[in-house]
This record gives structure tokens, C-alpha cells and sequence, in this order.
């Protein structure tokens, strides 16, 4: 198993050092570091791929969560949780949206985002950021209803 890691790290430094290849690594959650005698706040950092853009009928065809702790000065001082799933929508995805997203009906198959578990995992956050958050949160409250009691940034 050592010998496979290392040849993957090896692989992986290899390829990011060619402008044709980005690589990507998994996010690690490491447990937060909190600065001694200074309060911590919890924040979401949300993503959702959908199957296009009007949030009254398309639908989650995946969502990701970033779960992290930041001090008042905004400093973020660690990663708590990680959450990833796919949902399965009512009809195939739209092949531009495939193109766009790398999504296929198959990655999607049978899948279903389970919300007990969204809503656990978002209940202790203060904050929900999202890179389009305009987009984002009408999709999230839609399919669940804690994210109508977060601020957005």
C-alpha cells in the first residue's frame, strides 16, 4: 500500500509540473486549531451542481459542504468536515450541463442526498458562503429549509 501512495504522489507531482494537466487533492478534514482564549464560529462553504439555472423546476444534481472554524477577524483557523453526494433527478441531465459540470446520468444513478443528514451537518454553522451565493441559496432552501436560517455571503 506505501509503495502504491508513493507512486500516486509521484504520478501527481509528474503531471502538475506539465501545463497540460491540473491535479487535484482530496481535502483532508484536519481537527481545528483554535488560538488559546479566542473564540471560534462555524461556517459552511456550499457548492451545488444543478441541472440548469432556474431554481423554481432544475434540479441538485450534486452538492458539497465545507464545514470550518473561523475566529471574529474572519482568519480561518481549520477544517472540520467534509460532505459530497450526487442526487438523482427526475429526468436525464441536459448534455451542456454534463459539459459543464463532468456530471453523467450514471455518476447520478440511484443516488439521493440524504437530508437528515444536510441538515445535521449545516445545523451548528453560523454562516453559509458560496462562490455564487445568488444561485446557491435559492437552490439549498429550496431542498432544505435550515438554509433559510443562515446568513449568506
Amino acid at each position: 500500500m506505501l509503495q502504491q501512495t508513493t507512486d500516486l504522489a509521484a504520478m501527481a507531482e509528474a503531471l502538475s509540473r506539465s501545463s497540460d494537466y491540473r491535479v487535484l487533492r482530496r481535502l483532508v478534514p484536519r481537527i481545528p486549531s483554535r488560538p488559546a482564549e479566542q473564540e471560534t464560529r462555524t461556517g459552511i462553504l456550499l457548492d451545488t451542481e444543478t441541472t440548469g439555472l432556474d431554481d423554481r423546476k432544475d434540479e441538485i444534481i450534486a452538492l458539497g459542504m465545507v464545514k470550518f472554524d473561523y475566529t471574529a477577524e474572519g482568519r480561518i483557523v481549520g477544517v472540520r468536515d467534509t460532505f459530497a453526494a450526487f442526487n438523482e433527478p427526475s429526468a436525464p441531465i441536459p448534455p451542456e450541463i454534463t459539459a459543464i459540470t463532468g456530471i453523467t446520468d450514471e455518476m447520478v444513478a440511484g443516488q439521493r442526498i440524504d437530508d437528515a443528514a444536510v441538515s445535521a451537518f449545516v445545523d451548528d454553522a453560523v454562516i453559509t458562503i458560496a462562490h455564487n451565493s445568488g444561485f446557491d441559496r435559492k437552490f439549498a432552501e429550496r431542498y432544505w429549509p435550515i438554509f433559510e436560517q443562515k446568513p449568506y455571503r
